[in-house]
């Protein structure tokens, strides 16, 4: 079977940060103090403004006034800097950049049609097939999942994905267990077919070419659908205890799951990144595999929840640390019920 590589990866963040004490002005009791010991997050970043928050807690405004007035960012737009980071990196390594194939996931889309795989395509002017693969959280590994899947079916060759979050905009600001949890953000991924590709000798210095996929797991237990939702035209809720349970014990179980299909052992990975829900969830699941502090990789406390981009996102950040041989799993979980794993290991 062909062997499927991720050839680079980008990160982006909008301007806007959104500290702890800012939840203050919401009247909503969230003492700074409270919400960094609570879920180990001191600040995120938002599509929206601060006065615009404000103006939404007080009903001053609505969703909808900003979309009409143009004061949200466009998926296309937010996800445009990660593509530009991904573009140097794999520039600077030798590979081409002529995707065939665009998805896009997102828990938090433009529009109901066109698909938005279509929108960002033409933001950044890419023509080619695109489609959605949505799965909230778990998008980036079921993402993965599928491109995998496509490139060694050889119905493709190379494969944009793209993971843009914009939960800031679909929160209820009254409501301080949600509200004080995400942030946006949005990453971008390059997936190829290794056999096309040949190592440039020059390249890759000190650092990776890429980190293959070694294997990608996906489950899901659709009669807990209803336990993290965002309702048609409402704002995200969730059912904290029972999601806090899920998310540590599949976590755990899908990372393990996946070393032992390959043959592998938790002392043979070298770093473990998690769904970025909540420092405190992770570092629970950080301490149940036994990893060391620094084997885990997150960024959660500084950018809040970020949906599906939380997790790509933790492997652009860190791309220049990763090393050829360096073993990485990616585990996340989502509303669907969805969790799944990747298994990355660099070139």
């Amino acid at each position: 079977m062909d062997r499927v590589m991720i050839q680079a990866l980008g990160h982006s963040y909008p301007e806007t940060v959104i500290a702890n004490d800012f939840f203050d002005q919401l009247a909503i009791d969230s003492a700074a103090d409270w919400i960094l010991d609570r879920i180990g997050i001191r600040q995120r970043c938002s599509v929206l403004s601060e006065g615009d928050i404000l103006a939404l807690r007080t009903g001053q405004l609505t969703r909808d006034d900003l979309v009409r007035a143009g004061r949200i960012q466009t998926l296309g737009s937010l996800a445009e800097p990660a593509w530009s980071l991904l573009k140097e990196r794999a520039t600077d390594l030798g590979h081409q950049i002529q995707p065939d194939l665009v998805i896009a996931g997102t828990s938090v889309p433009d529009w109901d049609i066109p698909a938005n795989a279509c929108a960002i395509a033409s933001h950044l002017g890419l023509d080619c097939a695109s489609f959605d693969v949505n799965s909230a959280c778990s998008s980036f590994v079921v993402n993965l999942h599928v491109a995998r899947s496509l490139i060694r079916s050889g119905a493709h060759r190379q494969i944009g994905i793209f993971n843009a979050e914009r939960y800031s905009t679909r929160l209820n600001y009254s409501d301080r267990s949600s509200c004080v949890l995400f942030g946006d953000g949005a990453a971008a991924a390059l997936v190829q077919n290794m056999n096309q590709w040949t190592p440039d000798p020059s390249t890759g210095s000190g650092g990776i070419r890429g980190l293959e996929i070694l294997d990608t797991v996906v489950h899901s237990n659709p009669a807990g659908h209803r336990h993290v939702v965002i309702p048609d035209g409402g704002t995200f809720s969730q059912n904290g205890a029972v999601v806090q349970k899920f998310a540590v014990t599949k976590t755990v179980a899908v990372t393990l799951e996946l070393l032992e299909k390959n043959r592998f052992q938790v002392g043979d990975l070298n770093y473990f990144v998690g769904h970025q829900a909540n420092l405190r969830m992770l570092v629970s699941v950080a301490d149940k595999l036994h990893l060391k502090p620094e084997q885990h990789l997150y960024n959660v406390d500084q950018y809040g929840n970020q949906g599906g981009a939380g997790a790509p996102a933790v492997l652009s950040l860190n791309w220049k640390r990763f090393k050829p041989g360096d073993l990485v799993a990616v585990s996340v979980v989502g509303s669907g019920l969805t969790w799944g794993c990747a298994l990355l290991r660099g070139l």
